[in-house]
């Protein structure tokens, strides 16, 4: 892995594996970027790619900014960041802190389709078979492209984590904070399948906590992992992540650890040297 300093403005660029023939990942903007939620976005992507088989790691470029300075240094991030990009071979799939119109040269994303959709589509994939299932969505924000494209199941939405991890379920499609599902509180699940929507939702403790449960938790980074997908130029990102899904055993509780091997023995097809540590929350 590799961090940047920029030159023309206060952040930096991060590429995960060193060498990789193609990079994704978000690019970033707060008063304070920290380099480690960097790294471990950045590996959620790398991951993400690895278990479909693509060639390519996770990446991010960071701006620390308050929105208050003057100048406005963000022309000049575009600026530095767009010469990087071509030298690194990186596609945006978002940005953070950053409008689609500021980002828009280095947006890579299929004309029409939004963030929340591609995620939606691939997180419903990864959920398997949903006809006359019975779903609970946990998020503390409308989820239309979700619950628009779920017609097959009876669902359920749920702002709070708690109560809907207490609610029986054939699946349970969550969107909360970084590390939400910890170990406490997935102990007493009563969901059969755990599908996050988004990045680094379960810890590592929380995963064997939830699968002790006997609840399934399918990989974020699988579930998540749409707008990668379309941002590496994968035309249907459902339709790979259902493909990858049958090679892996999806009715068990070790799936999430069976993804991380299927990755990693990809990732060594082409890589000196694997990252350190797998796409949990701290």
């Amino acid at each position: 892995m590799e961090i940047t300093k920029l030159e023309s403005v206060d952040g930096f660029t991060y590429v995960d594996v060193v060498g990789a023939p193609r990079v994704i990942g978000p690019l970033r903007c707060a008063k304070t970027v920290l380099p480690r939620t960097t790294i471990d976005l950045s590996r959620h992507v790398t991951y993400a790619l690895a278990v479909h088989g693509l060639d390519g790691a996770g990446a991010a470029a960071a701006l620390n900014h308050n929105r208050s300075d003057e100048p406005d240094p963000i022309p000049a991030f575009i600026e530095e960041v767009t010469s990087w990009t071509a030298s690194n071979n990186f596609g945006a799939h978002t940005g953070l802190g950053l409008s689609d119109d500021e980002i828009a040269g280095l947006l890579v994303r299929p004309d029409g389709e939004t963030f929340d959709a591609l995620v939606a589509a691939t997180a419903i994939a990864s959920a398997g078979d949903l006809t006359d299932t019975t779903v609970v969505i946990a998020s503390n924000r409308d989820e239309p492209d979700l619950a628009d494209q779920l017609t097959s199941a009876d669902v359920t939405i749920i702002e709070d984590l708690a109560a809907a991890l207490a609610t029986p379920s054939d699946v349970l499609f969550v969107r909360s904070g970084t590390g939400a599902l910890h170990h406490e509180i997935v102990a007493d699940t009563a969901s059969k399948k755990i599908v996050g929507l988004q990045a680094l939702t379960i810890t590592a403790r929380g995963l064997a906590v939830a699968s002790r449960a006997g609840a399934v938790v399918v990989p974020d980074f699988i579930s998540a992992a749409g707008p990668y997908l379309a941002a590496f130029g994968i035309d249907d990102p459902a339709t790979a992540t259902a493909e990858t899904m049958r090679t892996l055993y999806d009715s068990t509780p070790d799936l999430f650890v069976n993804a991380c091997i299927q990755a990693e023995a990809h990732l060594r097809t082409w890589a000196d040297t694997l990252p350190f540590g797998r796409p949990l929350a701290p």
